[in-house]
């Protein structure tokens, strides 16, 4: 189950509330796209500023519409294991497949910490977890050999990998590695990842789908050349804190507000019309595509 690309959807804002409608409508659009899976309450849904009532609601709105179609993670952080385990066991009464772990931010355990972390919560639930290495969050890194010892839980079956360096020692391990950093998706995959949980998805998941097929198919050079032109744009989603390019592209796109919650503010005009230029680059890389698949 944990291949493809999987897609941390964001939460939709109106005048400071959630609009579950749009929210729902996203949600609609991205289970007809061709991803793997959708991740409810990442980092990218700004799942950190929301209340817990907004969790749920958030949660139970993109249930509602998925009804089974697709496997959804829920992300799960915090600091404290005990945080963690509240949140997990309140999550429990949805069908969800499992749940997207980090590490404690802030407190900097030890790697003796984060195994301990992970194995109380594995235990907690009969649920898939899949491992969140996100080290310039949460202050640490979950190291591969930590990884391996880990795998040895039978409910934690995949990892999502923000650091490069590690992909060639995590593919391994008995272990899916699902890259987590979105320029780093190719190389990834050349060091036999599984997929991606990646936000820019929302812009372009059939040119994530369509990089992988080649890649699966042997036909690296394509994929690459596809790859290497997607770049720049990329780089133009990450350019501001995540999610706020994100949902500035979808707003060009008329599909939401571009509205985030602060400390998080929204794209700068500037960037703006820079992704609204990038959309040429999209449409153009499609149309190479569908002739490369031809």
């Amino acid at each position: 189950m944990y291949s493809g690309i999987w897609l941390p959807l964001v939460t939709p804002f109106r005048s400071g509330e959630l609009d579950v409608e749009a929210l729902q409508t996203l949600t609609e659009h991205y289970a007809r796209s061709g991803i793997a899976g959708i991740v409810a309450l990442g980092t990218t849904g700004e799942a950190a500023l929301l209340s817990d009532t907004e969790r749920v609601t958030v949660l139970q709105a993109i249930s509602d519409v998925i009804d089974g179609r697709l496997p959804v993670l829920v992300g799960v952080g915090g600091f404290s294991t005990r945080e963690f385990v509240h949140e997990i066991l309140r999550f429990e009464r949805w069908d969800v497949a499992g749940f997207l772990v980090s590490a404690p931010a802030y407190v900097c355990p030890d790697q003796a910490g984060i195994t301990c972390h992970f194995e109380r919560i594995a235990r907690e639930t009969e649920r898939s977890i899949v491992l969140y290495d996100v080290p310039h969050r949460t202050g640490v890194s979950i190291e591969p050999d930590t990884v391996r010892r880990l795998a040895e839980c039978a409910n934690i079956v995949a990892i999502k990998a923000c650091a490069s360096r590690h992909f060639k020692t995590l593919r391994d391990l008995p272990i899916n590695v699902l890259c987590g950093t979105d320029e780093a998706f190719l190389d990834c995959l050349a060091a036999g990842g599984h997929g991606g949980i990646l936000a820019s998805a929302h812009i372009c998941p059939d040119l994530f789908v369509e990089i992988q097929s080649l890649m699966l198919a042997g036909d690296v050079d394509t994929a690459r050349r596809i790859f290497e032109r997607l770049r720049p744009v990329l780089k133009l989603l990450f350019a501001a804190p995540n999610p706020s390019a994100i949902k500035a592209m979808l707003s060009i796109e008329g599909r939401i507000s571009d509205e985030v919650r602060v400390p998080l503010t929204p794209a700068s005009a500037r960037l703006v019309g820079q992704l609204a230029e990038s959309r040429t680059v999209l449409d153009e890389l499609r149309a190479e595509l569908a002739l490369a698949v031809q």
